[in-house]
């Protein structure tokens, strides 16, 4: 059973893990960062995002890689970590964070990723963003 700072350090990693094959365009490092078998939604910040099956998820996100919003740099939107707690229960690992982006830090994207851990590793089975309606756009 791993410790409260523990469990911190999970999150932050899975978080950490999460953004990286967002800067690096990996869809199969990505999958990899998902229940295969009790994925249930993704809830996303941007219009038209959501996904309800996995399939339809990795579908959206192949085609935000190759055609997605993209920096001056040509990359993927470069996030700042605040705020991150854990809660752990039943096989389970909550994580919460307050994402910023580097180029337009308000509002922030409240997000939630809940965890099961699967082959001895932690994996989403819901993720959700959403901007923060109580900072000013």
């Amino acid at each position: 059973m791993q410790t409260p700072s523990q469990l911190h350090q999970s999150g932050l990693e899975f978080l950490r893990a999460y953004n990286q094959c967002f800067y690096d365009k990996d869809l199969v490092a990505l999958k990899g960062l998902y229940s295969s078998t009790s994925f249930t939604v993704f809830w996303d910040n941007h219009p038209n995002c959501d996904s309800n099956t996995l399939d339809d998820h990795f579908e959206k996100l192949s085609t935000f890689f190759s055609k997605g919003k993209l920096t001056e740099s040509g990359s993927v939107e470069p996030l700042l970590i605040e705020e991150l707690q854990t809660r752990a229960s039943s096989g389970m690992l909550l994580v919460t964070a307050i994402l910023r982006y580097q180029s337009a830090p308000i509002p922030g994207v409240r997000s939630s990723f809940v965890l099961v851990e699967e082959d001895g590793r932690w994996k989403a089975l819901h993720i959700h963003h959403s901007f923060d309606p109580n900072e000013p756009a």
